[in-house]
This record gives C-alpha cells, structure tokens and sequence, in this order.
C-alpha cells in the first residue's frame, strides 16, 4: 500500500480515537503495516474503531486483519462431523486415503491426537475425543493467527 493511501486510514483512526500521530509514529505504524493491502487495513480498522473503546495497536490491527483471512476456516465442530465422516468412508485402515480428504488443519490435528484411536473408540471415549479434538484445533486456529500476523510483515525499522 502506498503511504499516501496509508496516511487517509490511519488518520481516519486519529480522529476517530481523538489522537494525534507524530511523523515518527506514523513512519513506525507505516513500516509494520505498509505491506497489506489498503482493503485488509481499511477494513480491520473499522471493525476495531467500533469494537475498541482505546486506540488499538499494531499487534491488534494485525491481529484483525489475520482473523479476517482465517473467517473462512470451517469451525472445530463441524470440522469433527468432517472427521467422522471420513472414518465412515475409509475405516481404520486407510488412514492416508481419510486424512488426504479433510482440509490440512483438520488432518494435522487429526494426526496428532491418533487416526486409530478415534476410529476404534467406543461412545464414551468419543466424547473425550471430540473434546481434545476440538481443542487441538482451536490452538492451531490460534496458532494460524499469529503466523499471518508475523508472515506478512517483510521488513521493518529493526530489521529493514
């Protein structure tokens, strides 16, 4: 995004929080968030000017703007009905074949808390899996977030 268009947004901000940027601030803000697109900015700023009562940080517009790009992802829940799904078509022994048909995340976590053991639980320990299930891919979702935080960001003052 070029600085002028980058200038309208976060003065936009500035007067919606009744704060003032210094040119310094302004550099500092620009070199963190110059690399999204005015779109993704503009739109992170006004879901936080109207959920925020103080002036966000550059750790939270980009934490909006990373939230933004995950809104798509399935939700735990039914990502689990996903799974259940898969261990209906494949059984237990066509672990690859099952895991290859869920999305990447959903297989990850999958993986981890073991293809077997949930496809040879009984109702109980279903339940238990499901918990651990979802929680798992909560921590992955959160996990994601900070990735497209850290990702996006190219160079810097500290580094650039």
């Amino acid at each position: 995004m070029n600085k002028e268009k980058f200038l309208k947004i976060i003065t936009y901000m500035g007067i919606a929080y009744n704060k003032e940027f210094t040119k310094e601030q302004i550099e500092v803000w620009y070199s963190f968030l110059k690399d999204y697109s005015e779109e993704e900015l503009n739109n992170a700023v006004k879901v936080l000017v109207n959920t925020e009562k103080y002036l966000p940080t550059i750790a939270h517009i980009k934490e909006q703007i990373a939230k933004s790009k995950l809104r798509n992802m399935p939700s735990a829940e039914d990502e689990w009905e996903e799974v259940i799904k898969a261990i209906h078509r494949f059984g237990s022994y066509r672990e690859e074949q099952a895991l290859e048909s869920l999305n990447p995340y959903t297989a990850k976590v999958l993986s981890y808390i073991g293809y077997y053991r949930v496809c040879t639980s009984n109702q109980e320990e279903q339940t238990w899996n499901k918990k651990e299930f979802m929680a798992e891919y909560n921590v992955l979702k959160d996990k994601q977030i900070v990735e497209l935080q850290i990702e996006n960001k190219k160079e810097n003052l500290l580094n650039g």
